[in-house]
């Protein structure tokens, strides 16, 4: 089986090379994260659908269909007792280790090790990445899996079949680790379609028929599972029906931005920025010098290998420009499936025949995602990383292609590339603005905690239900400050809240932390 990655000796010392670069790197994030506390309130969601896997719901059914594969593994960690933030930050720093070593190999289907070594290092060292590196959150863990179901997907159509009966079974994990893989799951098709044409072959369809009947057990195994946890009712189906309308959210919704260029314009961030703030989610500010070259070495690179192909559009191109400019103008007016159906049809068109199947592979896995997300009405950085693994593909294109026409040594820019991303990515951390009020809600729980033995007994009333369910238990609930008198007529013995509340009367202000205030009920 391992015969399919053509692993040399050379390739033995790069994957090493990136199972200890990628090893340390976790464990400085899970440091990092662990001293910053749980940045993302989604986490609390998955930690407590974890302690579900163990036996203990806490406000855990409406949410059980959410990643069962990244609740699950950490639920493991549960059981032999790690019940810690820490056992999801092993679980998705594990991902992230995966994901690094299967890119290398995907890489290496394109290019030489050297480049390869580059691009993984380079992934791996965005600054977007490392935002979101062993936190908890399902994107990196996501984007590991959809790196494997490439690499398989690529050995099954152009070496071996047998490779089908993996691949396949791969894409329900990935779905149920991050249910937004499926965006990504028609480039592969495509793909197939592209190499084989639309009927299936003969050798193939034994392995196929095999997958899909694994990936059916897999699949009606976990949905049964998650339904049963769930009181017969399963999440899942709504939000992706609400993510294809692009009304998965609404107006009040931190993330709320209807501005469809928001990644594009941003992109330059998510590769290296000098200024990382927390807000409602990380933002990421002002492109460093490394971006900039980044985008050099791709727009000069990308030049040269057009003028190398001498690609002009011929008349059997017209068809699918212009089903490519029927797509653009539905974008914003009809959903975004429709868009990337047409742009995938238009791109088999331009492919069935073309000699650039890889690229146009890689191209539609970009605007698959990147269509979906922009038409979204809920944006957050994080959600464009599928994006990451073709765009470093273009990129080490570009370094290939400038390497061929300008006279200097194949290893300077690699060299370069991966001396000064090794730098960032240990440096990074040194862009946030220092923050304590993620730690806060963990300060103000113990103090409730530490101060009252009997504190299951009571009721305590809080802003936002996810937190404090983890940190205090099934016994809170949610009284909002916007409406007057609810909290100084309710029967909870605290409140915390989110901002400073002036005129209570049968409360007292006992403790604040990081913006959070707690205050103790005078009749308790």
């Amino acid at each position: 089986m391992l015969s399919e990655f053509n692993i040399n000796k050379k390739d033995k010392i790069y994957l090493l090379v990136i199972l200890i670069f990628s090893t340390i790197l976790v464990g400085y994030y899970i440091n990092f994260n662990n001293s910053i506390g749980i940045s993302c309130t989604d986490v609390y969601v998955y930690l407590l659908n974890a302690l579900y896997y163990t036996g203990t719901n806490i406000h855990t059914i409406d949410n059980i269909f959410l990643s069962p594969v990244i609740c699950f593994l950490t639920s493991l960690l549960f059981r032999v007792g790690l019940v810690d933030k820490l056992a999801i930050y092993l679980v998705t720093g594990l991902f992230a280790i995966i994901g690094n070593i299967g890119f290398y190999l995907l890489l290496k289907k394109f290019f030489n090790e050297e480049l390869s070594l580059t691009g993984t290092i380079l992934y791996s060292s965005f600054s977007l990445y490392l935002v979101w590196l062993a936190n908890g959150t399902l994107d990196i863990p996501a984007v590991a899996i959809i790196i494997w179901i490439a690499l398989f997907t690529i050995i099954a159509v152009k070496e071996n079949p047998k490779y089908y009966q993996y691949v396949i079974p791969l894409m329900v994990i990935g779905l149920y680790t991050r249910y937004t893989v499926i965006l990504t799951l028609p480039a592969f098709f495509l793909f197939y379609i592209l190499e084989n044409g639309l009927k299936i072959k003969k050798k193939d369809r034994k392995y196929i028929l095999i997958g899909i009947a694994i990936a059916l057990i897999l699949a009606i195994l976990v949905f049964l599972k998650v339904y049963y946890m769930g009181n017969s009712q399963f999440g899942a189906g709504s939000q992706m029906v609400n993510g294809i309308k692009g009304t998965n959210g609404d107006i009040t919704d931190p993330a709320y931005n209807p501005d469809i260029s928001y990644y594009i314009v941003n992109f330059p961030n998510f590769i290296s920025n000098s200024h990382t703030v927390f807000e409602a989610n990380p933002v990421l500010e002002y492109p460093t010098v490394l971006s900039l070259a980044v985008f050099a070495l791709l727009f000069i690179g990308i030049g040269f290998w057009l003028y190398d192909n001498n690609l002009k559009i011929k008349k059997h191109d017209i068809l699918p420009i212009a089903i490519i400019l029927i797509a653009i103008l539905s974008f914003r007016r009809i959903t975004s499936v429709v868009t990337i159906l047409l742009t995938l049809i238009a791109f088999y068109l331009i492919g069935k025949n073309s000699e650039h199947k890889n690229e146009i592979f890689m191209l539609t896995w970009i605007l698959a995602n990147a269509i979906f997300f922009s038409y979204h009405i809920i944006k957050v950085n994080r959600y464009i990383l599928p994006v990451f693994p073709p765009f470093i593909f273009f990129l080490l294109l570009a370094i290939n292609s400038i390497q061929k026409h300008i006279n200097i040594n194949k290893n300077i820019i690699p060299i370069f590339l991966i001396a000064l991303f090794v730098i960032q990515a240990f440096a990074f951390t040194a862009t946030f603005e220092p923050t304590d009020k993620y730690l806060a809600t963990e300060e103000i729980s113990n103090y409730i905690i530490d101060n009252n033995p009997d504190y299951e007994n009571m009721t305590i009333g809080v802003y936002n239900i996810r937190p404090y369910s983890w940190w205090i238990g099934p016994n809170i609930i949610i009284l909002h400050a916007d409406v007057p008198g609810e909290i100084d007529q309710s029967n909870v013995s605290y409140h915390i809240s989110q901002g400073k509340l002036e005129n209570l009367t049968n409360f007292t202000e006992v403790k604040n932390s990081g913006g959070l205030y707690l205050y103790k009920n005078n009749a308790f």
